[in-house]
């Protein structure tokens, strides 16, 4: 019974994660940037762990170009980085990608050993101090990726 009881959790979980895209089901994607692979290689394992879809870049000029290219449901990004900075990444963002309706809500989360500078106009959803507690940071993801969840197959709201 104990299987079965898992199945229907992982079954459900991931039905909980898929959006509705073109009709099709995808997994939410986050995109990871940190320039340090000891720290992006076990946060990726940890939220595609939790049922995402996880892309990942070094730095923030290559995380604007998976940007645009993925469409992620959210970004997570370190703020001390070479080329352009978790903050810039953020400015960018705001030009590039809120401009255009299938990018304009993508939701962003700042992780950073310091206070980054505070910016005039809001660049990101929440910002947090690392080391952030796994349980924290995951619920960031969960909170920032939440939304409408949509009936499992056979049921109706009212059962």
């Amino acid at each position: 019974m104990r299987d079965a009881e898992n199945f229907g959790y992982v079954y459900c979980r991931f039905y909980w994660l898929s959006s509705e895209i073109n009709g099709t089901s995808e997994l939410a994607t986050v995109l990871l940037v940190d320039d340090d692979p000891n720290i992006l290689r076990p946060l990726q394992l940890l939220v595609e762990r939790e049922g995402y879809r996880v892309v990942t870049a070094l730095d923030g000029k290559a995380a604007l170009a998976a940007a645009v290219i993925e469409s992620p449901g959210l970004i997570v990004t370190d703020w001390m980085m070479p080329y352009v900075d978790g903050v810039e990444l953020c400015r960018q963002l705001c030009r590039r990608l809120k401009g255009d309706a299938a990018t304009a809500d993508i939701p962003v989360a700042m992780v950073s050993a310091a206070l980054p500078p505070t910016p005039n106009e809001p660049l990101w959803d929440v910002l947090l101090r690392k080391p952030a507690p796994i349980g924290h940071l995951i619920g960031a993801i969960h909170s920032l990726l939440d939304r409408p969840h949509p009936e499992p197959p056979g049921r109706t709201s009212g059962q």
